[in-house]
């Protein structure tokens, strides 16, 4: 039977017929077609009847092993990694979906041993740092939005009982770098990346290091409109990294926290302002 008719009759209305599923055989085509470019096939289809299995407990130990690994191989969340505007996209952001999903579980019922927790969390990092192609949502084939699902995983990574606190600089710095990849973000990327900011708030992390890390930022730009002026490239990121800076604020606002760090804000956003609008 077509996978996509096959995910189109599975009713999690009646666990019973679920079970009945060669579940082996239907994770391998699921995996195999994960980055289809067909949007319901890939996104409606696949990715949610993911979610189902895995959080309705319809998988073995042994079966969500398997997902995890594939996932994060090269193969998948790693298959033709920095190509920009080609179909591959597509499998490697459904794989960090998936991980990130897995990732989730693992907290509420521990299934992964702490080497490969730990080895799911280095490749959430890693994929945020290398992937290259930043389209959001792709004419005819949907979604591809690789950094908002880049950004989920990461947050599920940072939650995670094997996450090390020593690994927070790092992933600061991966969502700086994402803040300075081409291309314009347009889908909530950087409310999605915030979600990463809010698990490291959960973890302690303070206005010591975040003001650091906003001062930072503004260096980084400050580097890149010395070296490009007044081009296209330079403005993109300029309103990249504004539009996270007011995410941010807004954010910490609601969250009723970090003071120092909000008025760091204020003032590089009414500084770039200033440079540009008077």
């Amino acid at each position: 039977m077509e996978l996509k008719t096959q995910l189109k009759q599975m009713n999690f209305e009646y666990p019973d017929q679920v079970k009945r599923v060669d579940m082996d055989l239907l994770l391998e085509s699921m995996l195999h077609e994960i980055g289809s470019t067909d949007p319901e096939l890939r996104d409606e289809l696949i990715f949610g009847t993911f979610a189902e299995l895995v959080m309705k407990d319809y998988l073995t130990v042994k079966q969500m092993n398997v997902v995890m690994s594939t996932c994060i191989d090269d193969q998948h969340l790693f298959y033709r990694i920095g190509e920009k505007g080609t179909d591959a996209v597509f499998t490697r952001s459904f794989s960090i979906l998936v991980v990130a999903l897995l990732l989730e579980k693992d907290r509420d019922v521990p299934f992964l041993s702490d080497g490969d927790a730990m080895r799911a969390i280095d490749c959430c990092v890693r994929y945020l740092q290398e992937e290259q192609d930043t389209r959001g949502y792709v004419e005819e084939k949907g979604w591809a939005h690789s950094i908002a699902h880049g950004a989920d995983a990461l947050a599920e990574a940072i939650k995670h009982r094997k996450f090390r606190d020593e690994r927070v600089a790092q992933c600061l710095e991966t969502i700086q770098l994402c803040l300075f990849k081409e291309g314009v973000y347009v889908d909530d990327e950087d409310e999605r990346l915030l979600l990463s900011l809010e698990a490291l708030l959960e973890r302690g992390v303070g206005d010591a290091v975040l003001v650091s890390w906003i001062i930072g930022i503004e260096d980084e730009l400050e580097l890149l409109f010395t070296k490009e002026g007044y081009s296209v490239p330079f403005f993109h990121t300029k309103g990249n990294v504004m539009h996270f800076w007011k995410s941010c604020y807004f954010r910490l606002l609601f969250l009723d926290c970090c003071v120092e760090t909000r008025v760091t804000i204020e003032n590089v956003v009414k500084k770039w302002t200033k440079k540009f609008y008077g």
